[in-house]
């Protein structure tokens, strides 16, 4: 039987194959390789949650998570990022101020919205479901959902789209 890290370090990798353009792949890999098992670890919980801090800090908009609360402002930056850095396109994207000064993306149908502009793409925004109040989102190709999906079940957590009630708030 495979040791739980390494399934979960070949969901990563996956992941990066499928999410990440070539050049950003090999310093990536390169960093799951590494990679120590962190569930049950006291500063960080999981291991999912090192690898979004490495990611976060490193400004790498591969797997981006966002508070409930957070504002839209952030999630456009960083899928128009994500769109510039791993995809190579310049898509547009929703005005984040059409949702109201208060809105967060939580705020009903801003990942619909996003959704939809990224289809324009040929990309679709999927999730982490993590099972708390954060948004952890995958900016990655329509045909390769079923291999994300793989790949993130191998990290340890069920995928969702827009369409799923945990997402869409209706």
């Amino acid at each position: 039987m495979k040791n739980p890290i390494e399934t979960q370090k070949e969901g990563y990798r996956q992941l990066i194959n499928l999410c990440v353009a070539e050049s950003g792949r090999p310093g990536l890999l390169a960093f799951i390789d590494k990679l120590s098992d962190y569930n049950g670890d006291d500063e960080y919980v999981t291991t999912l949650n090192y690898v979004k801090d490495y990611l976060e800090e490193n400004e790498i908009h591969f797997i981006m998570a966002f508070d409930w609360k957070q504002e839209v402002d952030d999630l456009a930056w960083r899928i128009s990022s994500s769109l510039r850095d791993n995809y190579d396109m310049n898509l547009e994207l929703p005005d984040p101020g059409v949702y109201g000064e208060q809105a967060s993306v939580s705020y009903k149908n801003v990942f619909k919205d996003y959704d939809k502009a990224v289809a324009r793409g040929n990309l679709k925004l999927g999730f982490i479901d993590t099972n708390s109040d954060e948004y952890v989102l995958v900016l990655h190709k329509k045909e390769d959902e079923r291999n994300v999906r793989d790949a993130i079940e191998k990290i340890g957590y069920p995928y969702l789209d827009v369409s799923s009630r945990k997402i869409s708030n209706e």
